[in-house]
């Protein structure tokens, strides 16, 4: 097929998962308005902030009320929707909740928007095939990934991740580790991503990283001391861990989890042994993923992206809109195999079959809205982090016999 066909049938299909999305979002919009998606948590966290009691911010009851004043309709809630992330990251909600509801929700959507119009320009400089491709074609393949919008429609804030991310690539790009690690610092409102990736790099010994890391997690931890009081700070933790395993829902949330967790959870029932085998598991996928990092050129982008998709495989909770970061791995993939050709055989499909299943929304929403079992996809994920695996090794092997 010809270079010109395939870049018309690229549109054609990125149009196409766009043209969806939009006519589901258009189809939710009363829900969206009346306080059904996810970022009823976050307005609740900032309304509480505004109303200058921080120290209550996991009080359950408080945040019911909250939510009854600008989501009253909401039909299936009978409690609250419990806001379980950070206490610092409760200030970046303070200011939207001078809105109403659905203006806030506005507000936070073009915020999400603007970063994702920003991200091109972010990485185009270590990215070529960011600058041979026209900027519009990739905010429509943003716009076109299933776990943007999802995000998008949930008010979430996995794009701001995204952006973390991304800015910790570009830093680890042009060695300054400390930077990255300030950066990934900074994405600990959603630690269970973050820390799989950070012990990856711990192992490689990437101290600057590392104290750049703490450096922000420090100010942060003193910034959520300063909001909730030490007391209410100290059990944070086990408040986490009761929201996550006592919700009425908490089976069907599992197996809508796209990790090894919510995949072993689907198949068989849940013991304490089956998480000591999760545990387990997720211990030898990081080493491994360790064991193939490499700092040089294209091997570093792989190493990124192998990484980024083990992260997502063990990280404890993950869900659809988490996902997008994926699109970190598959921008870098399609910058690498622009320049050298595809591998054949197992590691081909190992590449292209995960890849395909990411860029088709009507698979993922029948799995996430249907049939509520996205776990499935955590098997399709490991299978591409083999095939980056692949690709690194053949890589080096290929960059050993160039000659000197």
């Amino acid at each position: 097929m010809e270079r010109r066909s395939i870049q018309t049938w690229l549109w054609a299909v990125l149009a196409a998962m766009f043209l969806m999305h939009a006519a589901v979002f258009w189809s939710l919009r009363d829900q969206v308005r009346d306080g059904y998606s996810d970022f009823s948590i976050f307005y609740t966290a900032g309304t509480i902030l505004r109303r200058k009691a921080g120290g209550h911010l996991y009080d359950s009851g408080l945040q019911f009320r909250v939510q009854q004043e600008f989501a009253p309709h909401v039909a299936i809630r009978q409690g609250a929707l419990p806001f379980n992330h950070p206490p610092f990251e409760a200030l970046w909600f303070a200011p939207l909740a001078n809105l109403p509801y659905p203006r806030a929700f506005a507000a936070w959507a073009l915020l999400n928007l603007a970063i994702l119009g920003a991200l091109p320009f972010l990485l185009r400089r270590h990215v070529a095939l960011l600058q041979r491709t026209r900027v519009v074609f990739w905010w429509l393949a943003e716009l076109a990934f299933f776990a943007v919008f999802i995000a998008l429609l949930q008010g979430q804030d996995s794009v701001v991740l995204l952006l973390l991310f991304s800015l910790a690539y570009v830093a680890l790009k042009e060695k300054r580790e400390f930077a990255a690690g300030c950066w990934l610092g900074l994405g600990l409102f959603r630690f269970h991503l973050v820390l799989p990736l950070l012990l990856i790099l711990l192992l490689h010994k990437k101290r600057n990283v590392i104290a750049g890391f703490l450096v922000t997690a420090l100010s942060l931890v003193l910034i959520s001391i300063a909001i909730l009081g030490w007391q209410e700070a100290a059990s944070y933790p086990s408040y986490v861990w009761n929201v996550e395993n006592s919700s009425g829902s908490a089976a069907s949330l599992v197996s809508a989890m796209p990790n090894l967790r919510g995949f072993l959870h689907m198949i068989v029932p849940w013991t304490p042994r089956v998480a000591v085998v999760v545990s387990g598991l997720s211990a030898l996928l990081l080493l491994w993923a360790s064991s193939k990092w490499s700092d040089s050129g294209e091997g570093f982008d792989l190493s990124f992206s192998l990484a980024l998709v083990t992260t997502i495989v063990v990280s404890y909770h993950v869900l659809a809109h988490d996902l997008c970061l994926l699109l970190l791995p598959l921008v870098l993939l399609g910058n690498h195999f622009s320049r050298r050709n595809w591998p054949r055989g197992f590691a081909r499909a190992a590449l292209l079959g995960p890849a395909i299943v990411l860029l088709c929304s009507p698979v993922q929403m029948l799995l996430w809205f249907r049939y509520g079992r996205f776990s499935i996809l955590a098997p399709i994920l490991l299978l591409g982090a083999v095939g980056i695996a692949q690709e690194l090794s053949r890589t080096a092997i290929g960059n050993h016999r160039e000659p000197a």
